[in-house]
This record gives C-alpha cells, structure tokens and sequence, in this order.
C-alpha cells in the first residue's frame, strides 16, 4: 500500500523517509488545506533524494476556480516542477458551476510530460462525481486524492468504496484527510493501494525572552511537522515487517 506523506519542510521529508512512507505531496500551508510550496523548498526536496516528490500547485486558499492570470501561475508552477525533477504534480480547477475545467486540465496535462497527475480535493466540491471520474481518466490523469466528499474520509468512506471498486483499475482512488494510526488498516482492509496523511504535529511555542513583545501575533502561530513516531504508527500497520 502506498502512503503518501503531506509535507511542509525538509524536516519532514526526512521523518517521512525514516518512518517508511513511500512518496511526498509536497505543499505550504496546512492550515490552508494546502498551498504551492516556494521554489527553493520544492528544489532541495528533490535534491535530497529521499522519496519521489509530487508538488502541490495551488496558488491561495480558498476555492477552486481560478481566474486567467491564477491559471497562468500554475502552468509556471507545473512547468517549473518538471524542470527541476519532481515526480509528479497535484493540480485542480473547476468551472463556476463546480464541474471539472476540461480545457484548462487539457492543457496542464500537455505540459505537465511524463509527471505522475493528481487531482486533488478539489474534486469533493464537484458536481456528479461519476462522469468527472471518468473525464479525469480520459485526460490521463493518475490518480484522485478525495475524502469522499466528507470532511474526513472515513465519513465519506462508502462513497469512495464505490468509486473504487467501479474505476479504481482505471485510476487510483486515494483517501485523505484524517487518516491515522487508528483508522488507515480501515482503508486497507477495504480494498485502496494508497492514502493520504500529514502524520504531523504541532511544534512547541518558543521561549520568547521577556525582553520581546510576546504578544505579536506572528510570534504565537504555531505550527506543524510531519513526525516520524506518528507515521511510523500508520507503516508498521500497513506494512508489517
């Protein structure tokens, strides 16, 4: 079973290579859902040479309809991530009306080359889930990451199954959001070849001396790393030694 590892930070690429995860979504923002990572993070995490590396391209939070100059910042972002040798890309857009942008997904697919393509969670806001399966499998798209159009994807988990067991030889249905120690064997035992987690933790607040306003805002946000224990909890479950 593949288990994919949303990562912010070469800290956590490390742990994730430690703990035996088998590939990267790499990505900023968490609390966002999700943002395109700088380019000298996506450079020095292909660099590293620990896990194949598949970078999230999202320009800012939000929804998924993306105005024309949004879109030409992703057909860079797509671009850059195959010249600097990511393995895959994770991508979506939609149409005002919440079905897939074909004409746009058309295109990324032509420039995105050989790079292993994933729809992302864009695709639980879609209309007729069904059809945009089967629209993404003409594009060639590879893989759907998905909660089932749930919050998380064990409430959404009926739903998944039955994507996966009518186009899951024809694409890869891939579970994400709240999947961890206590639930992934779920998803295995029901039929996936991979999921989707962060396994991370919030990091401890600093020290702040008193001779420092520890009041500025930016100062209190904390925020999260992908941590080797908690992954290793979901790979020695799925992946016994």
């Amino acid at each position: 079973m593949i288990v994919e590892i949303c990562s912010t930070s070469l800290k956590s690429i490390k742990n994730a290579a430690l703990a035996g995860a088998d590939r990267i979504e790499l990505c900023s923002g968490l609390e966002f859902g999700g943002i395109t990572p700088s380019a000298g993070l996506v450079e020095n995490a292909v660099n590293s040479n620990l896990l194949d590396i598949h970078c999230l391209i999202r320009p800012r939070p939000g929804h998924f309809i993306f105005s024309e100059d949004e879109k030409k910042i992703i057909e860079k972002d797509i671009r850059f991530a195959a010249e600097v040798g990511c393995r895959g890309v994770v991508v979506g857009s939609l149409t005002s009306d919440f079905k897939l942008d074909i004409p746009t997904l058309k295109y990324w697919k032509q420039i995105s080359g050989d790079m292993y393509l994933t729809f992302h969670r864009a695709f639980d806001v879609v209309i007729n889930s069904n059809e945009s399966i089967q629209q993404l499998i003409d594009l060639g798209f590879d893989c759907i990451l998905s909660s089932g159009q749930q919050e998380k994807a064990v409430d959404g988990l009926d739903r998944l199954n039955l994507w996966n067991k009518q186009f899951g030889n024809d694409i890869l249905i891939m579970p994400g959001s709240g999947i961890n120690a206590s639930n992934c064997k779920l998803f295995q035992s029901s039929g996936f070849n991979a999921i989707h987690l962060s396994g991370s933790r919030t990091q401890a607040k600093l020290k702040i001396p008193p001779e420092i306003n520890a009041e500025l805002s930016f100062l209190n946000h904390q925020f999260s790393e992908s941590d080797l224990k908690t992954i290793q909890e979901v790979v020695s479950q799925l992946k016994p030694s």
